[in-house]
């Protein structure tokens, strides 16, 4: 009888992760009948204990959702240098030898879905991203791996944001890296990433005025429901480009998805698939 290969996502709340979806149907595309992909549902407490039983179970590895990609960190043998500079670990491998090693992928999912709809050189270009918490961790770390050197962080607690720019600015030295007070003007940046809830139910902060943006200026959030939120909207409404984060989603899958498998996932496949069949959509 063929070994089965069982991976899965853990996370608080889980019931929303199209992961399990993504890699079911990428096996299925590829005909590895034995491989299957599960959703666990893991309490914050219980993390370290869901993490053991991972082991003893045999499972070969997992993604990790909010809120668990941060502490993670501590529970690895091992971590890839991209999830030790992010401090956040979303992809874990389980050796047979029971050793754990974390990667983040999510840096990798942004920039390769980016470059669907940007195609410009980022030396040079003003960035803004939009937040300082795990997220924006890791959009800034792939910024500034694939050579970004003029960035701009807002966060509603600015310490946070400056704290963010300081320990990136020292990892990555002639990089100008600066945080500023949330304004409700939007400044003059070419990119724009959203990596934070706003304008989002239950969160009810305004748009902030996206006016100070030029015409050439893309418009990225991280959120891909509802496929076009209030900021994306917005921008919309004044001719910019807009992208959401299905792309992301899909490409830091298939990056987990090679890293334990050593195959490409089919992507054209998995994005056909949430498209026509969980009716969740990009916007290019």
């Amino acid at each position: 009888m063929a070994r089965m290969h069982c991976f899965g996502v853990i996370g608080d709340p889980i019931e929303h992760s199209l992961s399990p979806y993504m890699h079911n149907r990428a096996y299925a595309v590829l005909g590895m009948t034995d491989h299957h992909y599960l959703p666990f549902h893991v309490r914050p407490e219980n993390l370290a204990e869901a993490v053991l039983g991972m082991r003893a179970l045999g499972i070969a590895g997992f993604n990790a959702t909010i809120p668990h990609k941060e502490q993670l960190v501590a529970l690895m043998d091992e971590l890839d240098p991209m999830a030790r500079l992010i401090g956040a670990v979303n992809t874990v491998v389980i050796r047979p030898d029971g050793r754990l090693i974390g990667y983040n992928t999510d840096g990798y999912g942004f920039v390769t879905a980016l470059r669907e709809v940007f195609a410009a050189a980022l030396p040079g270009v003003e960035l803004l991203i939009l937040g300082a918490g795990g997220a924006a961790r890791g959009v800034l770390a792939a910024l500034l791996a694939e050579g970004a050197d003029r960035i701009t962080l807002m966060n509603r607690t600015q310490d946070r944001a400056v704290t963010l720019a300081a320990q990136f600015a020292a990892s990555f030295p002639g990089r100008l890296i600066t945080a500023q007070p949330w304004s409700a003007t939007l400044p003059a940046a070419r990119l724009v990433i959203n990596t934070t809830s706003l304008g989002m139910e239950p969160h009810a902060d305004p748009v902030p005025d996206l006016s100070g943006l030029p015409e050439s200026a893309l418009v990225y959030d991280i959120v891909y429901a509802p496929p076009l939120t209030p900021l994306l909207h917005a921008a919309r409404a004044r001719g910019l480009k807009v992208e959401n984060g299905l792309g992301m989603l899909i490409h830091q899958g298939a990056r987990a998805f090679e890293i334990w498998t050593g195959q490409a996932m089919p992507v054209a496949e998995v994005r056909q698939g949430l498209r026509a069949e969980r009716g969740v959509s990009s916007l290019f």
